[in-house]
């Protein structure tokens, strides 16, 4: 946005490819194309009236945020959404990496990662994400960040490789497309129950918390996607 002369602002147009990325974006969060459905160029460009470049420029962008997924000779489609087995997998491989992590770590717990992530887990409660790809977005990297961090602080360069190939959150996070994060707060409150436990030292309860943490969230959002819950069943029925 600029000033004219006049001090008046001036809205500047928004390009055709940003314009097509709203309207496509819009047929993805209320359903109006379901998962699986394939996104036709030709059919796109036919309804908003736009050459086939721009619709190229807005699907690639949908794709690269893991709206959409390309394949490549078949084209673009609206990924599937997650199933129960795929948030349950994803939640075992986390608690073994993320959790088990916090048990080893070697020498005195570092506290200036500790005030890192305190200062993200801040920014996650007092930020406004609000609905749209790009907020949803930035929450995804800001929750990612403040797990990341806690991952440093076992100073293991293996295991910080292990856990970067875990960032499947673009993924997992569409459900909030729409909607909002709805359990913002719940979510801060429990990286706060995982920094107290790291502050007074104690690994094992850091760990736990870690645990619990990982869990109950990928057992609210497996619950939002409309899928059963049985994420608790699976991980805690395996620890008995």
């Amino acid at each position: 946005m600029n000033a004219s002369r006049s001090g008046v602002a001036t809205i500047q147009p928004r390009s055709l490819a940003d314009q097509v990325y709203i309207e496509v974006q819009k047929m993805i969060t209320t359903g109006l194309v379901q998962p699986g459905t394939a996104i036709s160029i030709a059919q796109l460009s036919r309804q908003c009236g736009v050459s086939h470049t721009p619709i190229r420029e807005a699907l690639a962008r949908l794709a690269a945020e893991g709206q959409l997924v390309f394949t490549r000779n078949i084209g673009y489609r609206v990924p599937e959404a997650p199933t129960l087995e795929q948030y349950t997998d994803w939640a075992v491989v986390r608690i073994v990496v993320e959790s088990n992590a916090l048990l080893y770590i070697l020498g005195p717990i570092d506290g200036s990662l500790i005030d890192r992530a305190e200062e993200i887990n801040e920014q996650m409660r007092q930020a406004d994400f609000g609905t749209t790809a790009s907020g949803i977005r930035k929450y995804s990297e800001l929750n990612w960040r403040f797990h990341a961090t806690l991952i440093g602080l076992a100073h293991n360069t293996m295991l910080e490789d292990a856990h970067s190939r875990l960032y499947a959150s673009p993924q997992f996070s569409r459900i909030f497309l729409g909607r909002g994060v709805v359990n913002q707060a719940q979510i801060v409150a429990e990286h706060e129950r995982v920094l107290a436990c790291l502050r007074e030292g104690d690994r094992r309860s850091a760990a736990d918390a870690m645990r619990d943490h990982i869990i109950d969230s990928l057992d609210r959002d497996a619950q939002q996607a409309h899928i059963s819950g049985l994420i608790k069943k699976v991980v805690y029925g395996n620890q008995k």
